[in-house]
């Protein structure tokens, strides 16, 4: 049976398959830089670069990336992280193992728990080169407390450990003309409509509908696979039996998938200085990644932190409010809403 070390090698490959890896933006297409390397050779320069994470700006992204991915509910670069420190911790727990006369897959284990418990007690407040350290630690002191109290038992069939952030349940203020009367908002199918109407009169009030209409029509032809395939796999879509899955999207997926630290602190209310400075002390709420001399920060981490909604919409229900919110009508807005 596979250890826990194992598992997530295991993990990782099934994740990551044999596509480029992008520590810039998450994905080789929203990166400004253009080669990639695969899975294989990003472990070894990553389990290279971890003698002075401090001077790697790989492990900076790298963190950076865990931090986005895990707010969206995606452990995949917790995991590549956890993946990449287990070349390292693979001779303490050998050690441990050997010379204290434990089980060697019950100390990797407990190495792996304790790494990602870590990883999230670092979420705040810690600059992203000291958290991968942290892990390292954290992992070989379990595993001396394994050797030496014997008496916590963990599995080794299982050991990532998900943290799921909950969506915001707040809505704009902006209510489009179009919220449905004599029905009840807290039916599932009309609330679903509404956050899209009103989703859709936020993005008229700002001139913006005309690009969310030009990235409906990309959902709608099947240009954006990925996109709607992440909305589908929600729980939270209460009219899929009507409409069908493969149109809804979050709204994040509409924005630009990164901004510069200057929009960011405009974002947060705080001065660029002061967005610099707690990037270099690890108190920016949402580490920026790095690329190539330039800092970007990822936008659904900002939006969580900016206490900005990341719902699920349709596009037919953001066009409805769009449309009422600018004094015309659709004739497909008076369609059942369950």
């Amino acid at each position: 049976m596979s250890d826990a070390f194992e598992c997530v090698e295991q993990y990782v490959r099934r994740v990551c398959g044999e596509e480029a890896l992008c520590v810039h933006a998450g994905n080789t297409r929203d990166c400004e830089i253009k080669r990639h390397p695969s899975n294989t050779t990003f472990r070894s320069a990553a389990t290279e670069s971890l003698r002075n994470p401090k001077r790697s700006r790989l492990w900076e992204s790298m963190v950076a990336l865990g931090r986005a991915y895990d707010l969206r509910g995606d452990d995949k670069w917790r995991m590549i992280i956890m993946d990449c420190l287990t070349p390292s911790l693979r001779w303490h727990a050998y050690q441990v193992a050997q010379k204290l006369y434990v089980d060697v897959s019950d100390v990797r284990s407990d190495m792996v728990e304790a790494a990602l418990t870590a990883w999230v007690e670092t979420a705040n407040n810690v600059p992203p080169h000291k958290v991968p350290q942290i892990m390292k630690k954290a992992a070989i002191r379990a595993a001396y407390e394994r050797a030496t109290a014997l008496s916590r038992e963990t599995s080794t069939d299982e050991p990532e450990e998900f943290v799921l952030f909950e969506e915001s349940p707040v809505l704009p203020d902006l209510r489009a003309a179009s919220i449905i009367h004599h029905a009840d908002p807290r039916d599932p199918d009309v609330a679903e409509q509404i956050r899209g109407e009103r989703y859709g009169a936020l993005l008229q009030k700002h001139g913006c509908i005309n690009a969310a209409t030009n990235f409906h029509q990309e959902l709608r032809s099947g240009g954006r696979p990925a996109v709607t395939h992440r909305a589908a796999k929600a729980p939270m879509l209460a009219r899929s039996r009507l409409l069908g899955p493969s149109h809804y999207y979050y709204i994040s997926d509409f924005y630009p998938p990164f901004i510069g630290i200057q929009a960011a602190a405009e974002v947060l209310g705080i001065p660029e200085s002061t967005a610099y400075r707690m990037v270099r002390n690890g108190s920016f709420p949402c580490p920026p990644t790095r690329m190539g001399r330039s800092l970007r920060v990822p936008v659904p981490p900002l939006m969580h932190f900016a206490h900005i909604p990341d719902v699920i919409v349709h596009p037919d229900d953001v066009e409805n409010g769009a449309a009422h919110a600018s004094g015309l009508a659709r004739g497909n807005h008076d369609r059942p809403s369950g």
